[in-house]
């Protein structure tokens, strides 16, 4: 299971309720563009990309909070930016990426995000519906698109991580459109550039991956994705962090330019050498890399940070630490080893529902059957197979219900993309 990390397909930072019925003027204007070539001169420079007094800095803060995983007081910072401007969709599109990010730590569980599906679909609406207004009035065009296609941007994400690509495609598209007229009208708001980016690069790069549903996602640039996501990275003003996610996906998962991927999570590192989130990202490398070793000296090293402090808001995702250290101790055939971490994974976590505790399971399983015990294989089979599935959880645990599999087809399933 080498993609560990979410393969997030469109614009930057659940379904949404149906738009009102009829063209609106501005989503017709956009649908008139095509997807062209480049979009801009990029050493073009107007006027910056600011919101207004007081906003900017609740911005800062409430990502900071945001990335540290300290959602409760991320939302009070965005909460206060709506109430300061409520004709503003800054404010409810801060608060839709919040919950984009709450639900995020959490997608390897079924159900239970109701409330926060809510709370995505009425900001997100309320971003465009703002938007809207202010397209018609003609005020701050350049804020209104850059606003309107990162909220249909991050409509797609989701779509996406469901892998509803019909729908995933279709908001992608059309926020692409939204930023695509947003630089057009201000260059120098850089931060488009990451949701134009994203667009590009895995328009080029999925359909061959993904199958007939992502045949939808046609006319990408790869070269055109990357120059843009850097830019994003480079000249962004809230959205650079979110670039580096991205930067580090793409060189690890797709480019295989490791160097390239490493530098990246290590300057993100460097912003916030406390912030522990930001060491899964290096984690998650490694393992793309297939590299065991750092694999495991990595995991132990986040394990002993944890001991010392703790961050808060991280430890649902402890299991995937202890999964990331079994795997690495699978694929270096150190099999008794790696049921004592895959154990530790299983009976100390506070999480127990969470699909990163059904891969342990089915991981130590796994090595049981390489240490040749069998009955004991089968109790662990058993417990993934009953389990809620999770990226073909129920697939490998019923197989390996009916045969044990050996060392290749376990470090195959440890590997697959």
């Amino acid at each position: 299971m080498k993609n560990l990390l979410l393969t997030l397909l469109l614009c930057a930072v659940p379904a949404a309720a149906q738009l009102p019925a009829g063209p609106d003027p501005a989503e017709a204007a956009a649908e008139a563009d095509d997807l062209g070539p480049a979009l801009v001169d990029l050493n073009a420079s107007t006027r910056p990309f600011t919101l207004s007094p007081g906003a900017d800095e609740r911005y800062d803060r409430g990502i900071a909070r945001m990335y540290r995983l300290e959602f409760d007081q991320a939302e009070q910072e965005f909460r206060e930016i709506v109430r300061l401007s409520p004709e503003s969709p800054a404010g409810y599109f801060a608060l839709a990426a919040l919950s984009w990010w709450r639900y995020s730590q959490n997608f390897d569980m079924q159900g239970g995000f109701r409330q926060v599906e809510k709370e995505f679909i009425s900001n997100s609406d309320k971003v465009i519906e703002l938007c809207r207004r202010m397209v018609k009035d003609g005020r701050d065009l350049d804020q209104a698109y850059f606003f309107m296609g990162s909220a249909y941007g991050l409509q797609g994400r989701w779509y996406a991580v469901q892998r509803s690509w019909w729908s995933a495609y279709t908001r992608g598209k059309k926020g692409r459109k939204f930023l695509k007229k947003c630089v057009e009208v201000n260059p120098a708001v850089y931060d488009a550039f990451l949701g134009l980016g994203i667009f590009d690069y895995y328009a080029a790069t999925l359909p061959g991956a993904l199958g007939l549903g992502a045949k939808l996602f046609v006319g990408g640039d790869r070269a055109r994705g990357m120059e843009y996501v850097k830019l994003a990275k480079e000249k962004g003003r809230f959205f650079k962090v979110e670039a580096r996610f991205f930067l580090i996906e793409i060189y690890s998962m797709h480019e295989k330019d490791f160097k390239a991927a490493y530098a990246e999570t290590e300057a993100l590192r460097l912003l916030d050498p406390t912030n522990m989130l930001f060491r899964v990202g290096e984690i998650m490398t490694h393992i793309q890399a297939e590299d065991w070793p750092a694999v495991l000296a990595e995991s132990e090293a986040f394990l002993g940070a944890w001991q010392l402090k703790q961050q808060k808001g991280l430890e649902s995702q402890l299991a995937m630490i202890y999964l990331s250290a079994g795997d690495a101790l699978l694929a270096m055939k150190r099999y008794e080893e790696a049921v004592n971490w895959l154990t530790t994974g299983i009976e100390g976590t506070g999480f127990p529902e969470k699909g990163w505790v059904t891969y342990c399971y089915l991981r130590r399983a796994q090595a049981l059957d390489l240490l040749g015990r069998r009955a004991d294989a089968l109790k662990d089979y058993r417990a993934a197979a009953e389990r809620p599935n999770f990226w073909d959880s129920r697939k490998y645990a019923r197989a390996g219900l009916k045969k044990a599999p050996d060392y290749k087809e376990v470090y195959r399933q440890m590997t697959v993309d």
